[in-house]
């Protein structure tokens, strides 16, 4: 057809808040005629302008397959919402590059966020403030899908999981309020948690003095070994017996030693309304290693109405099966 562009228009470009689908068609098959192409960068004759000055984004009022351009802030076409089925979506910042949200859904659910944001200017949601603060910029929010075709809302599930955990894991500061579908249990972990959990043999018996601190309350699966130190030495209510003769402090989360070390000295809480509690100074202990990733359930720990178990006269010895 004279003076029609017949280069292949990518929609997302064109179209705002841009898709991440990446709809990709024709100028005649989308139904609109453009007086210039600004991805090719040459000029035609056409009905519909696309008349954007250099460097900056065209405004484009067109209709592709029969949908405004304020219908696509809203909703995926329901052709394309059935073929491509679960997904799972990404809302970046365009301001720094920077994702701030994970989900999954279906439908237009990708899109949903922005009105919600809209329609709660005031909110104090971290997702929706987000969105406000990047519309008061004069900004759009981005949208990406990261997997498309999921047959089941569980295998959205676990893309969502896999996702969020991968950026939680780099320090990237989103802001979903959960952690992902059975993230608990099935998510982000270093090796040594996982192997632990799924290994795990009664921890022996021992003849030193020794008090066990649970962190349940700060356990993460993906923890450093610097950050179980730091939630073992404490602050802890511990009385004068403890500090004057448990010789090594273990870590517990879940019933299992995540860190053994050796006491050195105990210092009050510099915390403000924290008096009575104390904290320890200490080293790793090598020679109780063999504790590590054992089970301390006999015990009965998660239970117990104190925070820390004492045993000054040794750990007692797994009884018989």
């Amino acid at each position: 057809m004279s003076g029609v562009c017949s280069c292949r228009v990518d929609v997302e470009e064109l179209l705002q808040p841009r898709l991440t689908n990446r709809l990709t068609t024709t100028a005649s098959h989308a139904g609109y005629v453009m007086d210039s192409c600004p991805s090719i960068g040459h000029s035609t004759s056409g009905t519909a302008g696309v008349r954007a000055p250099p460097g900056s984004t065209p405004s484009v009022e067109v209709r592709a397959y029969g949908l405004s351009m304020t219908q696509w802030s809203t909703q995926i076409p329901v052709e394309v919402a059935e073929q491509i089925g679960f997904y799972v979506y990404l809302l970046r910042d365009p301001r720094d590059g920077q994702v701030f949200y994970v989900g999954k859904g279906q439908g237009s659910r990708v899109l949903a966020a922005v009105p919600e944001a809209r329609a709660d200017p005031a909110s104090e949601r971290t997702k929706l403030r987000r969105i406000n603060d990047i519309r008061a910029d004069g900004r759009q929010v981005e949208h990406l899908f990261v997997r498309t075709h999921l047959a089941t809302e569980e295998d959205a599930f676990l893309v969502e999981q896999a996702v969020i955990d991968a950026y939680k894991a780099t320090g990237v500061p989103i802001t979903n309020l959960a952690g992902g579908h059975h993230s608990s249990t099935r998510g982000l972990s270093s090796v040594q948690s996982v192997v632990a959990e799924l290994t795990a043999r009664p921890a022996p018996g021992s003849s030193e003095p020794t008090v066990l601190f649970m962190i349940n309350r700060f356990w993460r699966r993906d923890l450093s070994d610097d950050e179980i130190y730091a939630y073992t030495r404490g602050h802890w209510r511990v009385g004068a017996e403890v500090r004057r003769n448990a010789r090594y402090a273990f870590g517990v989360a879940r019933g299992l030693v995540r860190g053994v070390y050796r006491i050195s000295s105990w210092f009050p809480s510099p915390l403000a309304n924290d008096d009575g509690r104390w904290g320890f100074s200490g080293e790793p202990a090598p020679e109780m290693a063999h504790f590590l990733g054992t089970s301390v359930r006999r015990f009965n720990l998660d239970g117990a109405q104190n925070p820390y178990r004492k045993f000054m006269s040794g750990i007692p010895a797994p009884g018989p099966d």
